[in-house]
């Protein structure tokens, strides 16, 4: 699961970017599936821990916003694959 969503994020960030007057932000109806699918896998897979809350608090700030959030939950998903890949 954890390879399937960094896969669909790859894809959000290329279809779902847009400019802004500050630099690039990430808004749409895809970009909000992939959050919350990432929040109930974290939530799900990894109850209570500091990387669940980081994704979280991430996603709750992150559409419309810059890609700073994005690159966190995506950071955090890639920690997790190759830690326990």
């Amino acid at each position: 699961m954890l390879e399937k969503l960094i896969s669909e994020g790859e894809e959000v960030r290329k279809s779902c970017v847009s400019q802004g007057m500050t630099g690039d932000y990430l808004s749409g109806e895809d970009y909000e599936k992939w959050i919350a699918k990432g929040i109930i896998f974290m939530e799900r897979t990894y109850p209570g821990d500091t990387l669940t809350q980081k994704f979280v608090a991430a996603g709750n700030s992150a559409v419309g916003n810059s890609v700073s959030y994005y690159d966190t939950m995506m950071g955090i998903l890639k920690a997790l694959n190759e830690y326990e890949g």
